[in-house]
């Protein structure tokens, strides 16, 4: 059994996190060393308000946002939408993404990575 103690956990505050604007807060659940199959990480992210995640590439991975509380906007491939608590977006391989935090109040989202796998892969 893994379990990721919230006081023994890595924090970090990121300025500028991918080309964004503002600051985020950035919480280390689990890393790759944690899991068995293709799971890079989770991430537990506070975005404080007027603050954004810059808007950027993923290759060779997909990402999963999964909105905690608050609310922006996010952005795949040039379309926006409005999000906010219980949202979910995914952003596959060769997609980009951004996500701004455009309100008074911190958004908080938890952020799974994982390797990509082909469609013919077996599981």
């Amino acid at each position: 059994m893994k379990i990721s103690v919230a006081s023994n956990a890595l924090r970090e505050i990121q300025k500028e996190c991918h080309g964004g604007k503002g600051q985020i807060l950035f919480r280390e659940v689990f890393n790759r060393k944690d899991f068995e199959s293709n799971l890079q990480h989770l991430h537990e992210t506070i975005i404080y308000p007027n603050s954004t995640i810059g808007y950027h590439l993923h290759k060779g991975n997909e990402e999963i946002y999964y909105i905690i509380e608050g609310e922006g906007v996010i952005t795949v491939n040039g379309e926006e939408k409005k999000v906010s608590r219980g949202d979910a977006i995914i952003t596959h391989s060769g997609s980009k993404h951004g996500l701004k935090n455009n309100s008074d109040n911190s958004m908080k989202i938890l952020v799974f990575q994982c390797n990509y796998r082909e469609k013919n892969d077996k599981i």
